[in-house]
């Protein structure tokens, strides 16, 4: 998957999930100083952090569908949850 390619994917999943990303691509530096793993997609540019307004999110279940269908990897985490490319 392209940045572009991953991007219209992102698109579609927020315009799906009304959620709103709150990180997408970062340099090595910054991704380095907010905890990113090494290796981030996020570097890539094929990587997006996103929350959901207005709440609740969709289940975790139909999220991972919908995400999947779209070619991204769903993960959900404490405070967000994290798509990257498949």
């Amino acid at each position: 998957m392209t940045p572009s390619e991953f991007s219209s994917a992102l698109i579609a999943y927020c315009g799906w999930s009304r959620a709103s990303v709150t990180s997408y691509g970062r340099s090595q530096e910054r991704n380095d100083k907010v905890g990113g793993v090494k290796n981030s997609q996020h570097c890539l540019w094929l990587a997006a952090d996103v929350v959901y307004s207005p709440c609740p999110e969709p289940g975790v279940a139909e999220a991972r569908k919908r995400a999947s269908q779209l070619g991204l990897r769903l993960i959900r985490e404490d405070s967000h949850d994290h798509l990257q490319a498949l």
